[in-house]
């Protein structure tokens, strides 16, 4: 899969292949989810592991770009990264490999005025926001309705333990059950 060159003898090729193949299964599994900035942190765990098992930065910058070939991801379409906190010969590695990618960090809470991207981008953030919101009221409303019907079919339960009707004492009771199992989902958005 990946020929390391190993003339200077600092850089292992079982290194690199594990490295590899690990790289591999994680973007296999999260392919569809993965950002930018979650490839390019993956990325520089491989380059800092490399670096210190004694690989030269041309011999890291080649073993991930050979990674990356190998899973049809093309370094120039990756615009962001998080560089802050690495270490110099990390971020130069990773510049390297990802030409296009700038520093980027988590979006504020709040949308900046000042800020042309986070304007473009307000329309985006807007509908997450509703989306989420939509979200979060038809579980509540489902589990609130769920526990009004939870104390309807209680009430009818006890009642009909009083008059000694059967039918009815098992049915609001099946109800009651099936309610509290429904409004204990929505509670903890298993819906």
């Amino acid at each position: 899969m990946l020929v390391a060159n190993n003339k200077r003898g600092g850089c292992d090729p079982v290194s690199i292949r594990l490295e590899a193949e690990d790289f591999r299964l994680w973007y296999t599994k999260f392919r569809d989810v993965i950002s930018d900035l979650s490839l390019v942190r993956r990325v520089s765990s491989i380059v800092y592991n490399l670096l210190n098992q004694g690989c030269s930065e041309e011999e890291v910058i080649n073993a991930v770009e050979d990674i990356l070939r190998n899973l049809n991801v093309n370094p120039l379409m990756i615009k962001r990264g998080e560089f802050q906190g690495l270490r110099g010969d990390v971020v130069e590695v990773l510049k390297v490999i990802f030409p296009n990618a700038v520093q980027e960090t988590k979006p504020p809470f709040f949308i900046s005025e000042e800020d042309d991207r986070s304007r473009s981008q307000q329309p985006l953030v807007t509908r997450q926001v509703r989306k989420t919101v939509r979200r979060t009221l038809r579980i509540r409303s489902i589990e609130m309705l769920s526990w009004i019907i939870l104390g309807v079919s209680s009430i009818t339960a006890v009642v009909s333990l009083v008059i000694n009707n059967k039918l009815i004492l098992g049915v609001s009771s099946s109800l009651a059950l099936i309610f509290l199992i429904v409004a204990l989902m929505a509670h903890i958005r298993m819906i």
